[in-house]
Formats: C-alpha cells, structure tokens, sequence
C-alpha cells in the first residue's frame, strides 16, 4: 500500500473518531439531540461512503463507534478502569459489525442504516454480562421531536429515526435532494403518527411524592447506607404536605438478615399508618453469610404493613457483582464490591391497596422488557428508586432521568423515580418532566397523578417486530453485497489473465 493511501486511511479514521465522539454529545447530560443524526451523517457521507471493501468499511465504522464509546461510557472509569478499557473495544464491535454490512447506495442504504443501529443497540441491551444499556442513542432524543415515536416502537423505533435523520443528513452533504424525500417523510410522519395514537386510560388520580435524601456525590457504597435512612426521615418528617402514595430511592434503608424481622420494617410500617400512605422504599438486604444482600423494593400499606416485595433481578455488572471475579481481582481493587448480590425474578410487581404498581431498581429503568413486563403484569404506575451517589458527575443522573423519560412514554404510565442524591423527578406519559430536584439536595416533591390501564403498542409488540425487521434488511444487504463479489472477483480475474497473455 502506498504512502499516500496509508495516510488517507489514517485521515478517514481520525475523522471516524471525532464524529463518533461528537455524536455522543446528544447524550445527557449534554443534551445535543441534533448532533446524533448529525455526526452520525457525517460519518456516513465523508468516512464510510468510499469504503468499498467490507474489510475498509468495518475499519471505518469500527473507528467511529470507538470513539463514540470512549467519551459515551467514561463514566464506567468511576466504577472501574479496567472495565471501561475492556468495554469500550466490546461496545464498538457489536455496533461496527451489523453497520458495515449496510449497502453503499440505494434503498438498500436508505433502510440498511437505521436497520444496522436498530440491531447493533438491540444486542448490545443484551450482551455481555446482560446486556450495557446505557449510552445508547434514543436516550439522546428525549429533547428532540421523536421520542414521542417511543410510545409506538419503543427505544428501537426512536433510535430508527436517529438513522433515518443521519441518512438525510448524508445525502444532503451529498447534494442529492430527491433522494431525501422518504427518509424526510418518515422523520415527519411517524412523530405525527405518535401524537395522534390514543392515551391510556385514567383509572384514577392520586397524589405521589418523592423523596431525595441529599447528600454529596461520589460517595462508595457503604457510606451512604450509615446514614441515608436518616437523611428520608429528615426529609419525610420536614414534609408538611399529604400523599396517596410516597417512594424512597435505593438504599434508603437497610437489615441485617430478612427484611420482614427487622426493626427498620416496622419503623416505615409505623410511618406509613402515620403519614396514612403506601410507602414505597428499598431495602439493602444483608444475608447472614456476610458475602451477599439482595437488592428489594417493599411497599407498606397504611395500618396493615408490608403488602409485597420485589428482589432486583437485573443486577449491574461491576457494580452489584463482578462478572469472572477470580480473574478481574488479579488487575482491579474490589473492595468496594465485596459483597455479591442475589438476584431476583420478574416481573417487577408491587401489589398495594392502591392497586399495582410495576417497580423497577435503579439499572433496571435502562431496560424497556422490565418496564413492559410490570406494566402488562397490571402496574398502573411506574416506580423507580435509584441511587447514583457513587458517581460524581451529573453523566449517569440525567441518563437515568432520561431513561425514565423513554420509559414513561412507551409504557403509556406517569413515571416516579427517587434517587438518593441524583435526579429524583415525576415524569408524565408523554415524557414531560413535571417536577424535578437538584443534584445532592434534600428534597420532596408531590404532585397529582394518574393510576393508569391499557397498553400502547410499544407494550403490546415489545422489540421484536423491528429487530426482525432489521435482520431481514440487513441480510438483503448482505446478499446484495456477496453477488457483488461473485461478480466482481472472476472479472477481475478475467482481466489480469487477459493481461499476462497480451501480446508483446
């Protein structure tokens, strides 16, 4: 390979990483909704487009998801290093793969690219180690025009419409103006569609409020738990207001040995006949072994006490265990997960005399199926008591508060969600952000609710539809791109023999 084409390669791959960074600044807490579809089409127009073979096009996009998942998931250095080093190469692979099977041209292109984001994100929720969430491109759009689409296809139908804005954007660069038409049709319509579909129906309407502890940011594990449980009493008690139904965030309180023994249970079973209201709150469950806890979310009723619970199922790789610990301890300080958690089973359901409620801890709110399942079990209302006092930026808080965005439109429920020193906030059914705290303060918010039934589409058809859908396209494209060379190869051939028997 010659000089000059090793340095355009390396040009082409230095501007992959940029835009891949740059479209990450969608994310929150930035909030640049435009530059997702913006630096993806870029990428698309100046370091994909001339990649012809697939082994250059995979470099390309390889290129441009690591850069995106450097800056994307940074936040991971706060939980571990090694982890983040390790994960980012992981996260890009799973993306690259199924983007540079998409067609250089044609509507093969036009369906191929939002198909390829559709895929990579949808396996990438899954594996490894249960799926890394966080980061993905539909939490960019909770302050654009489609996340409204949520509520008709869910994460996957926004993140669609991110590829379908980026492949406007690349044939706008390219000047090709009638071929922006069906892109720009559906970057319209289906928002439009989603305005239109029917609401929920509102069984009831009851006042809800959260509670945030306060507290700085940054803190491990172990030290908030001293005195969190304080820190809602405080709040809970400064509270001069009245509520239906009140969440604690996670952690808020704590037993050694089952919850259902403890002197803390009947502390909160005492509060919620005195405040006359459901309490939800979470507790940090030790087992007697002293190596494990479980992660349980308990609702109280007024005067008759403890009214169901539910274990975390979906537990955080590094944060809550560690995945082949034997080998990871080798290279990283695990001190601060020494204990390992039990998980639980699905679907998130708390059962109350105010009817069901679905619950979802904290990591859990990044999953559409966990949400899908407890709405469709029959919660009418959507819990999440979360934490994120172990980081010390705002990154994982407004992802969290965007997630629960995501998850209030497409499940069609008003959303409560309690963090300990995050973003605690009541988010609508349409995604709106009715009442919100502050990072770090002392805080209870309330506000009138809606208990709600029925489903959305979203609820009712979950992510499969449009993951086949994608697979379809994209193995079209792939047949497309292996005719291509069957061709391409024995002509080519033809050629260099043709050119050995030229007559001197």
């Amino acid at each position: 390979m010659s000089r000059s084409a090793v340095s355009g390669r390396l040009l082409r791959d230095g501007l992959a990483v940029a835009l891949g960074a740059l479209t990450m600044l969608s994310l929150p807490p930035w909030g640049l909704w435009p530059l997702g579809p913006i630096g993806l089409g870029l990428w698309l127009r100046y370091c994909n487009r001339g990649a012809g073979r697939w082994r250059d096009r995979l470099e390309a996009t390889g290129a441009f998801w690591l850069g995106a998942y450097v800056l994307g998931l940074f936040w991971m250095t706060e939980l571990t290093v090694p982890g983040w080093i390790a994960a980012v190469p992981v996260e890009a692979l799973i993306m690259a793969l199924p983007v540079s099977l998409v067609a250089p041209s044609g509507w093969r292109r036009t369906l191929g690219v939002p198909a390829a984001l559709v895929l990579g994100e949808a396996v990438r929720w899954r594996v490894p180690f249960g799926g890394v969430p966080m980061s993905n491109l539909a939490l960019g759009q909770v302050e654009g025009p489609w996340l409204g689409v949520a509520v008709l296809a869910g994460p996957l139908g926004v993140i669609a419409l991110v590829g379908v804005g980026a492949v406007i954007v690349e044939r706008l660069c390219a000047r090709e103006w009638c071929d922006v038409a069906w892109p720009a049709v559906a970057a319209i319509g289906l928002p439009l569609a989603a305005l239109a579909w029917p609401a929920t129906t509102v069984d009831a309407t009851i006042t809800a409020a959260v509670v945030q502890a306060g507290g700085e940011l940054g803190t491990n594990v172990d030290t908030p738990q001293r005195s969190v449980r304080t820190r809602h009493l405080e709040a809970t008690a400064a509270w001069e207001g009245n509520a239906d139904l009140m969440l604690w965030s996670e952690s808020s309180t704590s037993s050694d040995g089952p919850l259902e023994a403890s002197d803390r249970l009947a502390e909160l079973e005492a509060l919620a006949t005195e405040r006359d209201l459901v309490l939800v709150a979470n507790f940090y469950e030790r087992i007697p072994d002293g190596q494990r806890f479980r992660n349980t979310t308990v609702a109280i009723d007024p005067n008759t006490g403890l009214s169901d619970r539910y274990d975390k199922a979906h537990l955080v790789p590094f944060g809550e265990y560690v995945p082949l610990r034997s080998v990871v301890e080798r290279f990283a300080d695990l001190s601060l997960i020494s204990r390992e958690a039990i998980g639980g089973a699905g679907p998130g359901l708390l059962t109350t005399s105010l009817g069901d409620i679905a619950a979802v801890t904290s990591y859990e709110v990044y999953f559409s199926e966990l949400v899908r399942d407890g709405v469709r079990a029959g919660g009418r209302i959507v819990a999440n008591p979360t934490l994120a006092s172990s980081y010390s930026t705002s990154v994982v808080p407004a992802q969290s508060l965007a997630s629960a965005r995501l998850r209030a439109v497409e499940s069609g429920r008003w959303v409560l969600q309690s963090s300990t020193t995050g973003y605690s906030a009541i988010v609508s059914p349409k995604g709106e952000i009715t009442h919100r705290s502050e990072l770090r303060e002392s805080v209870v918010l309330a506000a009138n609710v809606d208990l709600r039934s029925g489903s959305t589409p979203a609820t009712v058809l979950g992510s499969w539809p449009l993951m086949l859908a994608a697979v379809v396209v994209l193995a079209s494209c792939a047949v497309t791109a292996a005719r291509t060379i069957g061709r391409a190869v024995p002509l080519a051939r033809a050629k260099r023999r043709a050119g050995t028997t030229r007559p001197q």
